[in-house]
């Protein structure tokens, strides 16, 4: 899967759970790490929150704030 999406130019939408995003973000950062990342976090619910930024700033931002880890992702790579 992340081969395609290094391979591929236009962005790429990804549905991501809480146990995986971490994971995730770590493969990001390996495979694409030049391509900007959105994660909107819990979409549709009180605590919608949108963050973007490539993906090791948005990992290290989840692991100095753990609560932001919860929920369901959409994620999208630029």
């Amino acid at each position: 899967m992340l081969k395609y999406i290094a391979e591929e130019e236009t962005p790429v939408v990804l549905f991501e759970s809480t146990h995986r995003i971490m994971k995730l973000l770590k493969e990001l950062a390996e495979h694409v790490p030049g391509r900007k990342v959105t994660l909107a976090r819990e979409l549709t619910k009180m605590y919608e929150e949108v963050l973007v930024g490539m993906p090791e700033e948005l990992r290290a931002l989840l692991t100095a704030t753990p609560e932001k880890q919860r929920g369901e992702f959409v994620v999208i790579v630029g």
